[in-house]
């Protein structure tokens, strides 16, 4: 028997449905060869084109509606994005800089640039996020409270373990170190998890940037004797929920909506 309604799996189901928005029409595209890789919103479009005046760059050029990337190698094309990071860091335009970089896959796997993270904000940029489902035997299911300092969504709830993968980590390796870094789960448990799929988000975020995201979903059965705890500061604390209680916080909007959409396919598929 269901452990949710009709009516909660009809919603949860329509959240997964539209977890990709379309991008606004006015918003100038980014282009990889003949892919588009990025949206940049119309406020930004000014500066990047002074600093691409200015600093005469190899690896930028505007083409009518979009921004072209050159097809450099990636460590070239890594340096060029760097140095508008850096500029758009200083002119305010980079919010939550965090000294970590992301890579950019292309389709066949290949990494084309790395830049610090942040920037696929700016620039719209496609980027790889791991998210873990911590739950009991009981059907019972973990939150975490972010903190109140997160540079995103604080105070939300979210995953047991969720974060952004960085440019030289695999999906496993980095659902290993969320799980110990904010919930304490060691090694010899964590390693337990059973990767599901993948949960590509997309939405106009603010300040006005594109969240652009695959998140790369595991579940992990926990022992009910098993308190998490955050290594980390990240988190600053953690309820353990029947799955019904779960799906009413998702409709009532307490969670990120990246980790809405996370647990919401968790409960259609458990519950």
């Amino acid at each position: 028997m269901s452990l949710i309604s009709a009516t909660t799996r009809a919603a949860l189901e329509e959240l997964l449905e539209t977890s990709i928005r379309p991008v606004p029409h006015h918003w100038l595209s980014v282009r990889y060869g003949v892919h588009i890789i990025g949206h940049i919103q119309p406020d930004y479009v000014p500066i990047i084109e002074r600093y691409i005046e200015e600093t005469e760059s190899n690896a930028l050029v505007r083409f009518g509606e979009h921004l072209q990337l050159e097809k450099l190698p990636p460590s070239l094309l890594s340096q060029e994005l760097r140095d508008l990071a850096e500029f758009l860091k200083k002119e305010g335009l980079v919010p939550g800089w965090r000294g970590e970089e992301f890579a950019w896959v292309d389709e066949l796997g290949h990494e084309r640039f790395r830049v610090e993270r942040a920037i696929f904000r700016s620039l719209g940029f496609h980027s790889r996020a791991c998210h873990i489902n911590g739950y009991t035997q009981n059907k019972e299911i973990w939150l975490g409270k972010r903190s109140m300092t997160k540079a995103t969504d604080p105070n939300m709830l979210d995953n047991i373990a969720a974060g952004g993968i960085s440019a030289d980590e695999t999906p496993q390796q980095c659902a290993l170190r969320e799980l110990w870094e904010e919930s304490g789960i060691p090694e010899n448990l964590a390693r337990l998890i059973d990767p599901i799929g993948v949960i590509h988000v997309k939405r106009v975020v603010e300040p006005k940037g594109l969240h652009d995201e695959s998140l790369f979903i595991f579940d992990l059965e926990l022992p009910d004797d098993f308190n998490p705890q955050n290594n980390d500061g990240e988190v600053e604390g953690f309820i353990r929920l029947p799955f019904a209680s779960a799906a009413e916080l998702i409709l009532e909007g307490a969670l990120t909506p990246d980790a809405a959409a996370v647990t919401a396919d968790f409960l259609l598929r458990k519950a």
